[in-house]
């Protein structure tokens, strides 16, 4: 919708009529026009305006009917300063567009239209209608319409922007309901997943199509605007929307699809058969915590334990109460048995229990003050006193009771028992207290097993250690191993103990026999060194133990290390079958846990605890004091504590929160037994095979774990969706949980190669990724199944993908980060999915390229979709950087269809493009090109087809060649077809220097536009098949373009032949002697004067109409019709027709005139007969040499005007152009002397046997030997003649053959030239045997000289009659000295065109005797009868 801009020169009338419809109407908006205004041109602003870029104005729509338009016509009532305004638009237009390339721009010109947005408003119509409707008329250009879904009274009112400022305030409420309106019917409905809308949700929405929101006056007027706004019109460029059938052909194809995925759409559910799998998983690991629910006996000890060990609670006993003793006999130490040094002070003693110990010792006594003092006073008769201790005891209890009944009513409805029960074991617990240990009583089986990593303390680096334990009083010891720091005793003791108080002490020791040690035995009762100790209190034993200590320092100064292996049985009078005290921490740890989370469900409340202890933080306060009173009493550890707690989480891994918690305990685990083993030297697999929670039970509990994590991993877009970010937290948590199973396995297992925890995971998300394509596939199948007949399911479900794809790399991938090196979940799902989808889509193309139901833009748009997502995702990834993809070489079927499809649709823009310029005459594109607009809609076309094919961006490089090699292919057809049609015509423009001039250039524009295609399409790096093709394809066109050249210039050889023909008129009248070339300038210009006029005129037309190459090849062409006419009309003119040569040979030197007479009777422009008989007898002369000077001085006038003062030919061109090289040696000729003329005969005509090879008429024996004097240098040549035979020669009088011999060469003036035999009468086969000699002197080599043989018929009173001619080249003697040879005599002399050329010049020197008889010897032939004669000079001519 558009509202129209401030009018400041509205009519009065105008303004009166808008204030009617203000007050008539509520709405305060209306449509508005948007035209063309031609005088706004953006080329020529005004006088302190900025230079503007938008030529659209607005007007309101109540104005148009003041215009009074005409449907039927292009334009509407425009005056005649608007046409002005039209003209002047064209120029600017035209002058802004300077190559084919700016002429493309128009067309988007109106793009511009809104490009200063912010200075929009700020824009005035100044003198918009200058007061008077009709005065100054605008062209309505475009129209824009609101939505038809608003109503019709809305339509009919507009409103100015300033009005609508000034009543924003006052119809508010309007706008706002307006603004909602426009929106609730404009906006898109999205879907709210990944899967496409419903059909029934697409017929709920009314998007209105863009043509139906226009009026018929509105379409036309956008119609009208598209044609008026053309200038000069091309095929694409200015056709309608009908005929724009190039554009339409490529934007059919979507080649930079939309790759961005919608943030508002939620990721996809997915559901999978493993679900059931992972209830199995569950349901195995729920048993991990009811491993003691069941039996009822353990269930109520553990009740009466627990109750007994919080109403007395450890923590609350009574200290002992310590004070420095003085000590009179030697005393020993309670707990570590060492005498108590010193003179005074040697130690502490309890006030009330009397126990005495070392400083050092007071903190390893664990044992009741009050509760020893009530033991000894009742033993020692003390009843009295033992009474109060109780007493306190007894007030201790119900204190207890009575400050913590929370924590007794947890462990009632823990365990479930009644209140009766609950008061009746309490008393029972409390009565048992108060009874003491008098009544305790255990028998202990004490295995020292072996030790491990003890310290060296002999010189030898060894040890010879042994184990000493003691309870009570009692002391055993086990025999030395020597020389070992990782003994093996197995040795079994049993001790009878009566308190539970007493702890057993194991100490390990070195023996020593030396002199040192008995002096210490006899000073401190320890002869030995000391290796390590642990002390365990009895009370916390309980059933079988087999259990590694680690041996720990009696003093600071002590040094030990390593671990011992124990195994304790405990038999504990009255309670042989109860089960020992980690079973029954289990049994209570259980119940617990049950008690709290059993029924929780999945939303389970963890203790919230911070702190390296927090992984001992069990339960709530309450409850986590009740196991932490048990387990100190009963010594269970607190790893123990941590493995039972680890294995009740188990079965609630999936609840929020637990797997951080499970992964915390396991690291704590994995510290406890791999990280101690540097200071104990024991295994960790050791340490863990001793664990007194089962190392078998452990074990199978983390197998299951393990296994259920893979399972909840391999569906984790299922069970930790991307829009919970606690769910995303348990992810990462179950993913450092594996780590920490596999670090378990690793180090405390030590198993050799543990599956690696990235592995695991990668494994696991793989198979997530895999299911998650099937679900999306099958999701997709809702809304149709891939057919044969439509590609539209690969092409929507490739947005399936990147959804899923999207998801994993931006909320996944961060939260999964441990193996960061490793395993990227967002690279992962790519190429998971990518492998998935092509070889569905493989297998759908293989069917699609049989059957080919889809139009080619379907497979083109599909190309794309594919390869836009292959980059974006996949091209990157590790494993398909380096690879070439498959799925291009799928396309090449479609690919090439499209291509022949391209290559029909090139045809036929270049048929109706060649079809339309031939029409209008090939009209210029403008002003400023040379050619016309076909070459802009051929090329234009193909642009569009070469951009989709580079759009491809095909990253296989054998189905790029293939692609390339096939385009390649088209140019090929398209352009020589172009070609084609121009040859085809170019005969009947040929006349037409301006059109031909058009098609030349044309022809040079497509080699012009070939290689910039070349270069787009890869240049130097495409294809060698497909750069063939444009390499050919461009000399064909080069051919094309000499051949029209060469036609072109053919059309003017006539007129040129003519100035020729004035040139040698004028060159005939320069008489006088020879002068230096540079004075000769005058007679030059005169002479060349009728060519230059014609070189100079044509030239500088040929300039401004022709391309610069076709400049250059019409130059060139010209030059050599130029020279070449120069040549054989002016320097050697050609004697009329080649029967005038017959007379040649046997004519004498003065027929010549007679012959050039009749051959320049037909020439044009001579004034008289006078003339006509001076040129006649000008030619029985040579050039004179002044002549040749100025032939000479006069072709740098010709060679100037062919440069072009650069702009044409080259300098060097000409020096090295054939025809002037030619003309040169031609006028050398006329300077040279006959001796040299002959001498460049005699070199050049190599082949004057020709003829007698062929047809001999006889042979002839002779003997020719060469000397030369040593002295003087002089040559001598011997000729003998032996013999004549095989004589063809038929005659009616007597036969006399004779041989003639004549010497030919240079220099011979003054010597013998010519010898003859003896004539043999009536002797067919005569036989000679006559020998000659000639003198050839010093000055000329003998190559230079030849032979002449003729064998003739003697006859009296007339002239003999030749029979034979044969030469003999004396260069052939050069080498031997010597010959003896056959010579074949023929009819003739075998003579080219330049040896008929010297021939011609030494016959014009008619005071020359050697030149005469040169020419009389050389143009001798056969005697013959007339017919016969003329016969063979005309063949003799065309030789």
């Amino acid at each position: 919708m558009m509202v129209s801009s401030d009018l400041s020169s509205y009519d009065f009338d105008v303004k009166v009529e808008e204030v009617k419809l203000r007050k008539n109407s509520s709405v305060r908006i209306r449509p508005v026009v948007i035209y063309y205004d031609l005088s706004a041109s953006f080329l020529t602003p005004k006088n302190g305006e900025k230079r503007r870029s938008s030529i659209f104005k607005a007007v309101d729509t109540s104005l148009i009917s003041q215009f009074g338009i005409d449907e039927n016509q292009n334009e509407f009532k425009v005056s005649s300063n608007v046409r002005a305004n039209v003209s002047k638009r064209e120029k600017d237009l035209l002058a802004f567009s300077r190559s084919f390339k700016k002429v493309k721009r128009i067309k988007s010109l109106g793009a511009n239209v809104h490009h200063d947005r912010k200075n929009k408003n700020k824009r005035k119509l100044q003198d918009y209608y200058d007061h008077s409707y009709m005065q100054n008329e605008r062209v309505l250009r475009r129209c824009f319409s609101m939505p038809s879904t608003l109503d019709s009274n809305i339509k009919n009112d507009t409103k100015s922007i300033p009005q609508i400022e000034d009543d924003k305030i006052i119809f508010n409420d309007y706008f706002t309901h307006l603004h909602d309106f426009l929106f609730l019917n404009s906006k898109r409905f999205r879907s709210n997943s990944c899967t496409p809308m419903s059909e029934e949700k697409k017929q709920l929405i009314n998007v209105p199509n863009k043509k139906e929101l226009l009026t018929p006056y509105q379409r036309f007027c956008i119609s009208r605007t598209n044609k008026s706004f053309r200038y000069n019109k091309t095929t694409l460029l200015d056709a309608n929307e009908n005929e724009n059938g190039g554009s339409a052909f490529y934007k059919s194809i979507d080649a930079m699809p939309n790759m961005n995925i919608s943030t508002t759409k939620k990721s996809i559910p997915l559901v999978s058969e493993l679900t059931m799998m992972t209830k199995r998983a569950q349901a195995g690991l729920a048993n991990a915590a009811k491993t003691t629910f069941g039996n009822d006996e353990l269930k109520l000890l553990v009740y009466r334990k627990t109750l007994q060990a919080l109403i007395y609670p450890i923590s609350a006993t009574t200290p002992h109460n310590f004070r420095p003793a003085n000590f009179q006999t030697p005393t020993f130490c309670n707990e570590c048995e060492s005498l108590l040094w010193g003179i005074v002070r040697q130690g502490l003693r309890c006030s009330e229990c009397n126990i005495k110990v070392h400083e050092k010792c007071r903190d390893l006594l664990s044992s009741d003050c009050l509760h020893r003092a009530a033991e000894k006073s009742s033993k020692h008769g003390e009843a009295g006193k033992a009474q109060n201790l109780m007493a306190i005891i007894r007030d201790r209890m119900k204190i207890q009771e009575r400050n913590k009944p929370e924590i007794f009513k947890i462990i009632k409805c823990t365990f479930g028992m009644s209140d009766k029960i609950q008061q009746e074991t309490l008393k029972e617990v409390k009565s048992s207290i108060l009874e003491g240990s008098s009544k305790w009583s255990a028998k202990i089986h004490l295995t020292v097993v072996s030790a491990q990593g003890l310290i060296a303390k002999d010189k030898t680096g060894k040890s010879d250690p042994y184990v000493t334990a003691t309870i009570g009083k009692v002391k055993k010891r086990t025999r030395t191993i020597h020389q070992d720091l990782n003994p093996v005793w197995n040795e079994k003791f049993t001790f009878e103990c009566h308190n539970s108080a007493d702890k057993i002490k194991v100490r390990v020791w070195d023996e020593d026999n030396d002199f040192k040690s008995k002096i210490r035995q006899k000073l401190t009762r320890e002869s030995d060194d000391f290796l390590g100790q642990t002390i365990i209190d009895v009370r916390t034993l309980s059933g079988e133990m087999d259990v590694w200590y680690n041996l720990e320092k009696r003093t600071d100064k002590s040094a030990v290390s390593g671990a011992i292996r124990l195994q304790i049985n405990v038999e504990i009078k009255g309670e042989e079958k109860i089960a020992p005290y980690h079973v029954q921490y289990t049994c209570l740890h259980e119940h617990l846990f049950n008690y709290h989370y059993g029924l929780a469900g999945d939303d389970i409340k963890l203790p919230e605890a911070t702190g390296d202890d927090a992984w001992k933080i069990y339960f709530e306060e309450n409850s986590q004091e009740i196991v932490d009173e048990f387990a100190m009493r009963y010594g269970i550890e607190n790893i123990y504590q941590g493995m039972t707690h680890f294995a009740c989480l188990c079965t609630k891994y999936m609840c929020s929160g637990v797997p951080a918690v499970l992964s915390t305990l396991l690291a704590n685990i994995n510290a406890f037994y791999a990280h101690a083993t540097s200071t104990s030297n024991v295994s960790a697999s050791d340490r863990f095979n001793a664990s007194n929670f089962g190392k078998e039970r452990f074990i199978k509990l983390l197998d299951q774990l393990h296994n259920s994590l893979r399972i909840d991993l391999s569906m984790y877009r299922k069970y930790f969706p991307s829009s919970s970010q606690a769910k995303l937290k348990d992810l990462k948590s179950t993913v450092d949980l594996l780590t920490s199973i596999t670090f378990f396995r690793m180090k405390v297992l030590e198993l050799p190669s543990p599956p690696r925890a990235s592995n695991v995971v990668r494994e696991c998300a793989t198979n997530c990724m895999k299911t998650t394509y099937q679900a999306m596939f099958e999701s997709c199948l809702e809304n149709g199944a891939p057919s044969a007949d439509s590609v539209k399911f690969w092409f929507d479900f490739l947005d399936y993908m990147m959804r899923v794809i999207e998801d994993d790399k931006n909320i996944y991938t961060p939260v999964l980060n441990q193996f960061a090196q490793e395993l990227n979940i967002g690279n992962l799902s790519a190429a998971t999915l990518w492998n998935q989808y092509k070889m569905d889509l493989k297998m759908a193309l293989e069917e699609h390229s049989v059957s080919k139901k889809c139009t080619t833009p379907e497979y083109m748009n599909l190309y794309f979709k594919v390869k836009g997502f292959y980059f974006k995702y996949v091209a990157e990834l590790p494993f398909f950087k380096d690879s070439i993809p498959e799925f291009p070489a799928w396309f090449i079927p479609f690919v090439m269809d499209w291509l022949n499809e391209n290559d029909e649709h090139s045809m036929d823009i270049l048929r109706n493009a060649y079809n339309r310029d031939k029409a209008d005459n090939f009209p210029k594109t403008s002003e400023h090109t040379k050619f016309s607009n076909s070459v802009v809609d051929v090329f234009s076309q193909l642009n569009e087809a070469l951009k989709l094919l580079k759009q491809m961006d095909c990253p296989n490089p054998e189905v790029s060649a293939e692609m390339m090699i096939r385009f390649s292919m088209t140019l090929n057809k398209v352009l020589l077809a172009y070609a084609d049609m121009v040859q085809k015509d170019f005969s009947k423009f040929v006349n037409n220097e301006s059109l031909a001039c058009i098609l030349m250039n044309n022809v040079q524009q497509l080699r012009v536009q070939l290689e910039k295609i070349y270069e787009n399409m890869g240049g130097k790096e495409l294809d060698k098949d497909a750069s063939n093709v444009l390499t050919e394809l461009q000399k064909k066109l080069n051919a094309v373009l000499e051949k029209l050249s060469l036609q072109f210039v053919v059309s003017l050889e006539p007129s040129i032949q003519k100035n020729m023909n004035l040139l040698a008129i004028n060159l005939s009248k320069v008489k006088g002697p020879q002068i230096p070339k540079n004075q000769l300038n005058v007679e030059a210009e005169v002479v060349y004067a009728p060519l230059m006029d014609l070189l100079e005129g044509s030239l500088e037309r040929y300039c401004i109409q022709c391309e610069k190459t076709v400049l250059k090849k019409i130059l060139k062409e010209m030059w050599s019709v130029t020279i070449t006419s120069m040549e054989k009309l002016v320097v050697l003119p050609p004697l009329g027709e080649k029967t005038v040569l017959n007379k040649l040979p046997n004519a004498k030197i003065g027929d010549v005139t007679k012959i050039m007479s009749t051959q320049l009777r037909d020439i044009k422009g001579i004034g008289s007969v006078k003339e006509m008989m001076d040129i006649a007898k000008d030619s029985e002369r040579s050039l004179t040499p002044k002549q040749c000077t100025v032939l000479d001085a006069g072709l740098d006038y010709v060679k100037q005007s062919f440069h072009a003062n650069g702009q044409g030919l080259k300098m060097t061109f000409f020096e090295k152009s054939p025809e002037h090289q030619s003309l040169k040696y031609a006028l050398s000729l006329y300077t040279q002397t006959t001796d040299q003329l002959i001498k460049t005969f005699i070199t050049s005509q190599k082949t004057q046997n020709l003829f007698s090879e062929e047809q001999p008429v006889a042979e002839v024996s002779v003997e020719v030997d060469l000397f030369s004097h040593p002295g003087t240098g002089e040559q001598k040549i011997t000729v003998k003649i032996l013999a004549v035979h095989d004589v063809r020669w038929q005659t009616t009088g007597t036969f006399k053959p004779f041989v003639e011999v004549h010497l030919v060469g240079p220099y011979l003036c003054d010597k013998k030239r010519k010898v003859a035999t003896k004539s043999k009468t009536g002797v067919w086969t005569p036989r000679f045997n006559e020998t000659f000699n000639f003198l050839l002197g010093n000055e000329g080599e003998p190559e230079h000289y030849e032979l002449m043989f003729q064998f003739k018929d003697y006859c009296f009173a007339r002239e003999d009659r030749i029979i034979g001619i044969g030469v003999l080249q004396l260069g052939q003697l050069t080498q031997g000295g010597s010959i003896n040879m056959w010579l074949h005599l023929g009819k003739r002399l075998n003579i080219d065109e330049t040896g008929l050329i010297l021939l011609r010049i030494l016959s014009q020197r008619q005071n020359d005797e050697i030149a005469k008889e040169f020419v009389k010897l050389k143009s001798e032939m056969r005697h013959e009868t007339e017919p016969i004669m003329s016969s063979s000079a005309s063949n003799q001519q065309l030789k």
